[in-house]
């Protein structure tokens, strides 16, 4: 047979095969999606010729043109210069995004231009985002602030949220969730929760919901009732952060655990933190009020204060279980079960105070001579993935100084900041069969 039939006859056999005769063909339909740029921080919904954040929410929300904002379609994405866009058009009671805050119902991704840079300001009219039931929500690089409700000031989340890179501070609510309040799912990375103010969880709200909160900083939240920094009746991951400076009237300075028996800390640390605010002997647990179940491994406790007048629990109050390796300095009114090995009580950390020692967020350093130095499980620090713990908080590298033993809490002494991944190339197929005999077509490198 010549070359020209031997042409005819792969190309013959090749189209047989996409059409079905001995094979498959699997075709991955595209996904759409839109990025849509805000070119105003005006809080507007009008015909101006312009795009501002509400209406590239709407745009979105709704898979249509608004104003100059381009329409949405599928997993869009809102990018969000630096500026300040304060919220101006009142309202609520309303999930349209038309007035107040800012209802997302799809999914959809926010870009902002950095923490400090791109701010959303609620200017105390409502909270800024609510989070429906039907969305699936992306916030990175961005602050909110001064958001106002009943619950979630900041944030309200009935659906799913990732906060990466981002701040939320100086919001209200007259109930629950200051800063932010979720009865769907959240995963907070890289981010300062602080200065928030509610009736329970002054910095975030999680309620009988998976929650992960890493390599962030949950400080300065303040209420009347439990759980200071963060309260918890869902299933929360706490990992490499810091809770500090945290106030409660009741019980939990830093963190409250009520009902829940799935709660894990790793590698976290909590200090300076108040219980029984008020002073009127109804709270306990400076630093951890446990009602619920809740594992730790490598953590750092001390430094919280109990300022009931009777019997004061200023580290932990309640019952804890130990995986081994945790520092709890004052453990009067605390069960701690499970594994001691390693644990270390009754010593001073010796913190630094809360402050910049790096990387995006606050953290307490380990000072000279800390018991927490070099004191980690042997087998290393893990998250809850039972992954190494490579970096601390800051995302500097750990374990440091050429030991191998990793440090207690968020904070590793004398690491260095780890350098940056290099992006390795992906092998992506052209297109994919489920052949009998056929041969896939070859792969593009991307």
């Amino acid at each position: 047979m010549n070359a020209k039939n031997l042409f005819h006859l792969g190309l013959l056999l090749f189209l047989l095969a996409v059409g079905g005769w001995g094979a498959t063909a699997v075709f991955t339909p595209l996904v759409y999606a839109n990025t849509i740029t805000v070119t105003t921080t005006v809080d507007e919904v009008n015909n101006d010729g312009d795009c501002s954040l509400r209406e590239a929410v709407l745009a979105a929300n709704g898979d249509t043109a608004v104003d100059a904002c381009s329409a949405g379609s599928g997993a869009d994405v809102i990018t969000l210069p630096p500026g300040t866009y304060t919220l101006s058009l009142a309202g609520t009671g309303e999930n349209a995004a038309q007035t107040g805050d800012l209802d997302l119902v799809g999914s959809v991704t926010i870009n902002g231009g950095g923490m400090h840079n791109s701010v959303i300001d609620g200017a105390d009219l409502d909270r800024i985002f609510d989070v429906l039931s039907s969305a699936q929500v992306t916030l990175n690089d961005l602050t909110v602030r001064n958001g106002s409700s009943t619950s979630g000031g900041g944030i309200n989340v009935s659906g799913a949220l990732t906060l990466s890179d981002s701040r939320v501070t100086a919001n209200t609510a007259t109930s629950f969730g200051g800063g932010l309040a979720a009865s769907g799912t959240v995963t907070v990375t890289h981010s300062r929760i602080d200065g928030n103010q509610s009736t329970g969880g002054g910095g975030i709200f999680i309620s009988f919901n998976p929650a992960l909160i890493r390599n962030s900083e949950i400080s300065g939240n303040t209420v009347t009732g439990v759980g200071g920094g963060v309260y918890s009746s869902g299933a929360l991951d706490l990992v490499n952060s810091t809770l500090s400076g945290n106030m409660a009237g009741d019980g939990g300075g830093g963190l409250a655990v009520v009902e829940s028996n799935n709660n894990h800390l790793y590698n976290v640390t909590i200090s300076n933190n108040t219980a029984d605010s008020d002073s009127d002997d109804d709270g306990d647990g400076g630093g951890m009020l446990l009602a619920g179940g809740t594992t730790a491994v490598n953590i750092v406790v001390s430094g919280n204060t109990d300022n009931s007048p009777g019997e004061k629990r200023p580290d932990c109050s309640g019952s804890l279980n130990s995986q081994g390796y945790n520092l709890i300095t004052t453990i009067t009114g605390c069960t701690i079960n499970g594994t001691t090995t390693g644990n270390l009580t009754g010593v001073d950390a010796l913190l630094g105070p809360l402050q910049n020692n790096g990387g995006p967020t606050h953290t307490h350093a380990l000072l000279a001579g800390s018991p927490a130095i070099n004191a980690g499980n042997p087998g290393g620090c893990r998250d809850q993935d039972d992954l190494p713990l490579g970096t601390d908080q800051r995302d500097f590298s750990r374990p440091a100084n050429g030991s191998p033993l990793c440090d207690m809490g968020a904070y590793e002494a004398g690491a260095s900041e780890a350098p940056t991944p290099t992006p390795t190339a992906t092998l992506v197929p052209t297109i994919a069969f489920t052949p009998d005999h056929w041969n896939y077509l070859p792969l593009i490198q991307k």
